[in-house]
């Protein structure tokens, strides 16, 4: 006994899935030229984003690596020996 798997399911055709294709001259006309400026300015964005992150993480290791203490730095005192 052969088992059915399609039970409540429409009967399938062997056409394909995308009956009418797309051509390549409707999506975008001869004359017409696409911008490449939107992914250069993308790009450009990722790159700033990237060398901002690096300088906060640069940063972050330098802070850690110098001492915590601040240094002593003596005070003027000139304004003591005007009196």
């Amino acid at each position: 006994m052969e088992r059915v798997y399609t039970i409540g399911m429409p009967p399938s055709s062997n056409t394909p899935l995308i009956q009418n294709p797309i051509e390549q001259k409707k999506l975008l006309p001869e004359g017409e030229k696409r911008s490449a400026f939107g992914p250069l300015i993308g790009i450009i964005v990722i790159i700033v984003l990237v060398g901002f992150g690096a300088l906060y993480f640069w940063g972050a290791y330098l802070n850690n690596r110098t001492p915590q203490e601040l240094p002593f730095i003596p005070g003027d005192n000139s304004t003591e020996q005007a009196g």
